[in-house]
């Protein structure tokens, strides 16, 4: 199962369009608060976060799924510049990067 977290509409139902045409499940949520509510999440999930989110930021979503106990790959989206990049990502381990605006190849050099 893939979970899609990100705010802007338009990007995530192309993320989903997309995935599911590599016949992937997918799901999405607007933003990390609702992702951790509803998300039935398993070690062998994907989650793909923009860094950008409203309320609880990218960066903490990405921190928090590190630390549970079988967590899922993670896959970090952002349209930011990379000195904002480093900044969310400071003390993680290497992560997928997605850059905005998204391209069909790149996610499917991914999955």
């Amino acid at each position: 199962m893939f979970h899609v977290v990100e705010d802007d509409a338009a990007v995530a139902d192309a993320l989903v369009l997309m995935l599911r045409e590599f016949d992937h499940e997918v799901r999405s949520y607007p933003d990390a608060e609702e992702f951790l509510r509803e998300a039935r999440l398993a070690g062998s999930d994907t989650v793909i976060v923009d860094l950008a989110l409203p309320g609880m930021g990218g960066g903490e979503l990405v921190r928090f799924l590190e630390t549970i106990a079988d967590p899922p790959r993670v896959v970090v989206i952002s349209g930011e510049p990379q000195g904002e990049l480093d900044r969310h990502l400071e003390g993680l381990p290497k992560l997928p990067v997605i850059r905005k605006p998204v391209d069909v190849e790149d996610l499917r050099r991914l999955f």
